[in-house]
């Protein structure tokens, strides 16, 4: 697998477990503690009820929270209908002017949350919306609508107006969320400037860290994606040693690798790929095959093809014409030809392609095996598609001299000499030919001229 798809598959797989844990949308156990004794709301005489400018900003009166108490009661009950009709009672009061802000925020409050509940969350952003906008509100109230509002916006993926909200709650936060710097990332992940996002995750670790909590893989892993996404793959390299000393995925170690790679550290990559073998952290195919052409790389062809082999025995690596070239390459560069035949002949069984022929013969060759050399070569012929037909016609015209089969050497050896590339080897060989012909048949009928002078 090249180290493009490699990479491809990285972010693919780095997306997927990117997801961050989610803050509450919404307090749904809202309670009404703070309405509970004379000093929190202003009580009203008998048949009158003083104008909102004359009771604190910040108190609810009696009227106003014994109708939230009931929309309380009918919002437990999962009666939400009868809660929207006793807010619909607050709403025609805050037409009226005779809500204060508190009450105005308490009443937007409640609308968000049913809406909540009522799974309606464009209808609870726009109450939560209204909240902020409600003049006179406290610095606190004005910091919980905002996170409120950041928070619906990002459930409903609208990235920049997330962002947005987000970075005004940090504006007025005395003691902002730690989490919000990771949502900010996240965001700007979706929107692919990676480049912001990358100071905004490291922010939320950093904190984290402070803090005495552990970073969550999750986090690690959005990192190293954001890395990916920007090539920069220094950085991914760093991000991936922490995240194999703190997690030891066995994901992280072929990640690691192919950063490596990336980076051209290639035998740093070949170290890890082997260390995480010996780990058992290798169980895919593209890993296996990466480690094979890492140990062949550095001088290991013999524990390269014992990789390949054991990958497609266990059913891990597939009996790919591929995958079996390699592992007969492999044991070749081992000076293992017998075991390197078996995988070579399936791949030509299986594709019929002159190249696997070729080889073929050029393996018998070099084991001594002239007539299975010889129907290889012949085979490749056949079938075509070889790179360099006349150098196949020069190999099987030297399996023919060894057979002593010289016309049929010298056949072949012309059929060479059509190409200009191997005209001048082929020119040779039909000279040499000749001359080791007329040699053989001189020592041939010298042995039937006088055989009645030896005894067997």
């Amino acid at each position: 697998m090249s180290q493009g798809m490699v990479m491809k598959k990285i972010l693919v797989l780095t997306l997927a477990a990117a997801g961050l844990a989610s803050l509450p949308l919404v307090d749904s156990s809202l309670s009404l503690g703070w309405v509970q004794g004379g000093a929190v709301y202003a009580g009203e005489q008998e048949g009158r009820r003083p104008p909102p400018e004359a009771r604190s900003s910040g108190t609810l009166s009696q009227q106003v929270a014994g109708i939230i108490n009931r929309v309380m009661e009918l919002r437990e009950a999962e009666d939400l209908q009868g809660a929207e009709r006793e807010l619909a009672r607050l709403r025609d009061m805050f037409g009226r002017g005779r809500l204060n802000p508190f009450e105005s925020y308490t009443m937007w409050q409640f609308y968000a949350n049913v809406a909540y509940l009522n799974e309606d969350l464009e209808g609870a952003l726009a109450n939560y919306e209204r909240m902020a906008g409600v003049e006179g509100i406290t610095p606190q109230q004005l910091e919980n609508a905002l996170f409120s509002v950041a928070q619906l916006q990002f459930a409903l993926e609208r990235w920049e107006a997330a962002i947005a909200s987000f970075q005004r709650y940090m504006e007025i936060a005395a003691a902002p969320s730690n989490d919000v710097y990771l949502r900010i990332g996240q965001a700007y992940y979706q929107l692919e400037r990676y480049a912001d996002a990358i100071p905004q995750v490291r922010r939320n670790m950093e904190l984290e860290r402070a803090s005495g909590s552990e970073v969550p893989q999750s986090t690690y892993a959005l990192l190293r994606a954001l890395y990916f996404s920007l090539e920069d793959y220094q950085g991914a390299h760093q991000v991936l040693r922490e995240m194999i000393v703190l997690f030891n995925d066995p994901a992280d170690w072929g990640y690691l690798a192919a950063v490596n790679s990336q980076l051209e550290r290639f035998e740093d990559s070949a170290y890890v790929y082997y260390v995480a073998n010996a780990g058992g952290y290798l169980d895919s195919e593209a890993q296996l095959v990466s480690l094979a052409a890492q140990m062949s790389s550095y001088e290991n062809p013999f524990g390269a093809a014992q990789v390949m082999e054991k990958g497609i025995q266990a059913g891990v690596i597939k009996e790919t014409e591929t995958n079996l070239s390699y592992l007969s390459q492999f044991y070749q560069l081992a000076r293992e030809d017998e075991r390197a035949l078996v995988p070579l002949e399936k791949a030509a069984e299986m594709t019929g392609k002159g190249e696997y022929h070729a080889r073929l013969g050029q393996l018998y060759l070099q084991m001594g095996e002239f007539e299975e050399a010889a129907e290889a070569y012949n085979a490749a012929l056949r079938a075509g598609g070889v790179d360099r037909p006349d150098q196949v016609q020069l190999r099987l015209a030297q399996t023919y001299w060894q057979l002593n089969r010289y016309d049929e050497a010298l056949a072949a050896a012309r059929r060479a000499s059509t190409d200009e590339r191997s005209r001048d080897t082929a020119q040779a060989y039909l000279s040499t030919l000749e001359n080791e012909k007329r040699r053989y048949e001189t020592l041939r009928s010298n042995r039937e001229l006088f055989k009645d002078y030896f005894i067997n």
